[in-house]
């Protein structure tokens, strides 16, 4: 069962049986969407990347089962691995971004501190981004969500992509680049991991340009004009979704 207008609910650990749905997700499907027993719904595990089709079983007060059928595979899924490494802005676009990249096919997000960072956010901030990277990939009909870290240094996040399995491709986005983004997308080859670097509003300093250098990320300019912090993202990762699309087509 999958398809447009089937209600989509995030679900840690899917097993075949008959369960009682936590609370959050008891009131999703019978409050907010007011399913009835009987009524068919998917259930995903955003960290697994599973589903599973599931029935309302019963209905209670405060509660719910459901009767969940065998886990399969989720039907959508990200492909290539990318890290999305965002210096922490003001106020909420942080939480735009996250949506963005989620929606986007973002594996792993990584907010940075860096010396124009404003906000210092703690432990409650990640939970925050955490949950709505898993409500962004039920409303776009992703199956997993991307891993989004606890802010760490700038150095370090850049650190941690590099360090991925094979080496990602990194690139630190910088209206004065001289090299467009569409360059060396163009050359990325399919399979092949890639890291984006962000500033906050202001950009990265001189000196964060040349560590983001020491550490393999070449900058790219996107366009001759400058976006905000929180729109690079978009507009970015949409570009790598249409570089793939064509070849895959």
């Amino acid at each position: 069962m999958s398809g447009p207008g089937i209600l989509r609910v995030p679900l840690g650990s899917i097993a075949a049986g008959v369960i009682a749905l936590p609370p959050e997700a008891a009131s999703y499907v019978v409050r907010v969407h007011r399913l009835r027993e009987g009524d068919r719904f998917v259930v995903f595990d955003p960290e697994l990347g599973v589903e599973a089709d599931a029935t309302l079983e019963s209905v209670g007060r405060r509660s719910a089962e459901a009767r969940i059928d065998a886990p399969r595979p989720a039907a959508v899924r990200a492909g290539r691995r990318v890290t999305w490494i965002q210096a922490v802005g003001k106020g909420d676009k942080m939480d735009a971004v996250v949506r963005d990249a989620t929606e986007l096919g973002a594996t792993r997000i990584i907010p940075a501190i860096s010396a124009r960072s404003v906000a210092r956010p703690g432990e409650d901030r990640s939970q925050r981004w955490r949950r709505i990277a898993v409500e962004a990939a039920r409303q776009c009909g992703r199956g997993d969500a991307p891993r989004v870290d606890a802010p760490m240094s700038l150095a370090a996040a850049l650190a941690e992509a590099r360090a991925a399995e094979g080496g990602a491709l990194g690139m630190c986005l910088d209206p004065y680049a001289e090299t467009p983004l569409g360059a060396r997308l163009a050359a990325l080859v399919p399979g092949v991991e890639a890291a984006f670097a962000v500033g906050p509003e202001g950009g990265f300093t001189p000196e964060e340009l040349v560590v983001c250098a020491a550490l393999g990320f070449e900058r790219v300019r996107l366009g001759a004009l400058t976006l905000r912090t929180e729109t690079v993202c978009a507009a970015a990762l949409g570009a790598l979704i249409a570089v793939s699309d064509a070849r895959a087509g």
